[in-house]
């Protein structure tokens, strides 16, 4: 084999390995749920379980009007169709099914609020990690 096709080769082979390293992590979500439309909240939550019971290691982050679904008492707010559950149900849901929950550093101390006030299994996101976790390659974040 020449030097010219072994360069080739040995590139190629070398620009394939980042990919295929991609590939072979488990696929991760991270979800950041801002949203204060009940639907877009169910949506999220829907589609995230779905995930989740396909493999997916799914965790999610609220923050704004969507951190009041991790309070112990959340706001008063219709049952979706066709579900018949609340975003905070189904939020709880996927909390019970082990999955990673956080409420955004900045909403606790704007809230009024500190970690007490929070639904058990959730807890405030710390920046820095957050930061690592979303610039991971393999997670993908999808905002909603």
């Amino acid at each position: 084999m020449s030097a010219r096709r072994l360069a080739a080769l040995a590139l190629a082979l070398a620009l394939s390995l980042p990919g295929m390293a991609r590939a072979e992590a488990p696929p991760r979500v991270l979800a950041l749920v801002t949203s204060s439309d009940p639907q877009v909240q169910g949506m999220a939550f829907v589609l995230l379980n779905q995930m989740r019971q396909q493999g997916v290691t799914v965790e999610v982050m609220l923050c704004g009007a969507a951190g009041d679904l991790a309070r112990r008492e959340p706001p008063e707010a219709a049952p979706l169709r066709p579900l018949d559950a609340t975003p905070a149900q189904m939020f709880r849901t996927l909390v019970q099914a082990g999955v990673r929950a956080e409420v955004c550093a900045l909403y606790l101390p704007n809230a009024g609020l500190g970690p007490e006030a929070l639904i058990e299994g959730v807890r405030p996101a710390a920046p820095p990690e957050m930061a690592r976790r979303m610039l991971a390659a393999a997670t993908r974040v999808l905002p909603f």
